[in-house]
């Protein structure tokens, strides 16, 4: 009977650590899935555009930015994607461009957002 006893408290406590590597572990990467990410290239300016959000899927937002006539993308998993997103709806709002940036090496995924001057809207408008 002694056995026993001190089989199933080894088993139990075995199991229950086991169990909480699980339990720790998938809590600490589901904390690091939520962190974003920074990322760091050289950037080209392509100017004052129009962005509209096409699609969403995952962690990828695909853009049109009038007047190219291409997509573009924001990853979703990096720091400012949602500041960017906020940004296009503003732009949209108020129907004015916004000017942004592309990484280098792969010119389709926007590195940067920023809203235009009211100088650089008046000049786009005029042009």
């Amino acid at each position: 009977m002694l056995q026993f006893k001190t089989i199933s408290i080894f088993i139990f406590s075995a199991l229950s650590m086991v169990f909480l590597s699980l339990f720790f572990s998938c809590a600490k990467q589901n904390g690091k899935a939520k962190e974003k990410r920074i990322k760091e290239g050289e950037t080209i300016e392509i100017g004052l555009v129009f962005p509209e959000v096409r699609t969403a899927k995952n962690d990828t937002v695909m853009l049109a930015l009038y007047p190219h006539a291409r997509f573009f993308y924001i990853d979703l998993g990096l720091k400012n994607s949602d500041s960017y997103i906020d940004l296009i709806k503003k732009a949209n709002k108020a129907d004015v461009p916004v000017k942004v940036k592309v990484y280098k090496d792969n010119q389709a995924e926007v590195a940067e957002m920023i809203p235009a001057t009211s100088q650089e809207i008046e000049k786009f408008r005029n042009h």
